[in-house]
């Protein structure tokens, strides 16, 4: 295509067409940014500025739509008490790591530099889908009881420098686990929502703007609007997530497939298989290609989706190792688990 389009550039002498047949669609993809801006200049002295123009914005295009990701290492991470984890989500802005007991119970801090746990609660159901606000300093979190056959439960949070905690909701029938956009937190029950602001405002393309799951339906808050979605029509939605600009949602539908729509419900991709998906950036899906005998876990490997390039790729390849719910740690890092209860932290490179 890069090629097909810099044969359309017009030139004004033979000396500039050849040079512009020199030019490799696969030569350009495999340059960093400031070799092809250096190379930009190099031909300001052979092409006009026109024709410099058109190839800057189309070699800019080429670098910044398709990303891919590349493994550097993978280090296995010991808690301190040496005990199995489920891996439940990423504190913003820190390296530490949420993680919880079987069958999601108990919600704990993970640092994976040293192994040190802090422990939030023991509450069943507490590691199923907590929240943490985008500034690192509250984690939000839905613990589940019983009481005369009846099931209840209680939302609240955990403040992360001062281990303050703080009950939103006592008890409440049909209780979806907390929605954090930006430092606002979402709680939806039987009784009604209620939206609490958690830390200072901030600007953000999905401040403002929570996604949560009705009835195993992708349902949309923002403001006073509430938009249910069924993209692929009626049917279940599992794993659903905004895009950290705000402008996609991801989700799975009937365990046939991971795709992404517009804030409306119109479909823009096809990803495929990937189970536990969630947003590396906005341009790039991790997830996980896992598979079954119908009882256990037999084998699982890394995969990501990248938006630009439109393709699906299984970045791992570990026969020995599960590797399950994969979380972006930063811009470089992805941390998973796997079947055996352990926690791993992987580098990464991005391009």
């Amino acid at each position: 295509m890069v090629t097909g389009v810099l044969m359309s550039i017009k030139v004004n002498n033979i000396k500039q067409l050849k040079t512009l047949i020199k030019i490799k669609s696969r030569t350009l993809k495999k340059m960093s940014h400031p070799n092809l801006l250096m190379t930009i200049f190099r031909w300001q002295y052979q092409l006009n500025m026109r024709t410099v123009f058109i190839i800057t914005a189309l070699l800019l295009s080429v670098g910044l739509d398709a990303q891919s990701i590349r493994v550097r290492s993978v280090k296995k991470i010991t808690p301190a008490d040496n005990g199995s984890y489920l891996l439940s989500g990423v504190v913003p802005g820190s390296k530490l790591l949420l993680v919880s007991g079987s069958g999601y119970t108990g919600l704990s801090l993970l640092d994976p530099g040293s192994g040190r746990l802090q422990v939030i609660t023991g509450d069943n159901g507490a590691g199923y889908e907590p929240a943490v606000t985008a500034d690192g300093l509250k984690v939000f979190y839905r613990s589940d009881y019983y009481s005369d056959n009846m099931k209840y439960s209680s939302v609240s949070s955990f403040d992360i420098s001062t281990g303050t905690k703080v009950v939103l909701l006592k008890k409440g029938r049909d209780v979806l686990p907390p929605a954090v956009a930006g430092n606002s937190v979402l709680v939806r029950s039987a009784d009604g929502t209620k939206i609490e602001q958690a830390g200072p405002v901030l600007k953000s393309g999905n401040d403002g703007a929570f996604l949560i799951t009705e009835d195993m339906m992708p349902v949309l808050y923002r403001g006073s609007e509430r938009k249910p979605l069924m993209p692929n029509g009626d049917g279940f939605y599992i794993w659903a997530s905004l895009s950290p600009d705000g402008t996609k949602i991801l989700y799975n539908y009937r365990g046939q497939g991971t795709f992404i729509c517009d804030t409306d419900g119109r479909v823009l991709h096809d990803l495929g298989r990937i189970n536990a998906p969630k947003w590396f950036n906005d341009r790039v899906v991790i997830g996980m290609d896992d598979k079954d005998d119908g009882h256990r876990i037999t084998s699982s490997e890394l995969v990501y989706y990248s938006l630009g390039g439109k393709r699906r790729v299984i970045f791992t390849s570990t026969p020995d190792r599960s590797e399950m719910f994969p979380f972006a740690a930063g811009n470089s890092r992805i941390a998973f688990c796997t079947d055996k209860g352990e926690i791993y932290m992987m580098k990464v490179r991005v391009r």
